[in-house]
């Protein structure tokens, strides 16, 4: 199941979420969405999971997602955590969809207009 960049957007704004972008921190440099956090997604989904448990615990609710639509790492992410207990979402739109719509992002390539022509 996937969450619409307008849910992503409004459960932000709550204390109890956290949103993960699953890329290389290079890619994460470059652009991402505005006020989430990077955590690559590992192989060992399970030392990722872990992971997540230790910086940000298990009572969040959390919202993965990558780079593109075409991008399989946020769902694969949200299965990880879904399966050991998390609360997890897809949000699946990429950052194509979320810039796009003038969402908010941050990065090196923020302020670049053509980034997805």
């Amino acid at each position: 199941m996937s969450i619409s960049k307008e849910a992503v957007f409004e459960k932000m704004k709550q204390a109890n979420v956290v949103v993960l972008d699953v890329m290389p921190e290079g890619e994460f440099q470059k652009l991402h969405i505005q006020g989430s956090y990077n955590l690559p997604l590992a192989e060992d989904f399970g030392a990722f999971a872990r992971e997540v448990e230790r910086q940000y615990g298990k009572e969040k609710f959390f919202i993965l997602y990558g780079s593109n639509i075409t991008s399989y790492s946020a769902i694969e992410a949200t299965e990880a955590l879904q399966k050991r207990g998390f609360e997890a979402e897809a949000y699946l739109g990429g950052m194509k969809e979320w810039i796009g719509v003038g969402l908010p992002a941050e990065g090196t390539y923020a302020s670049k207009k053509a980034i997805f022509q």
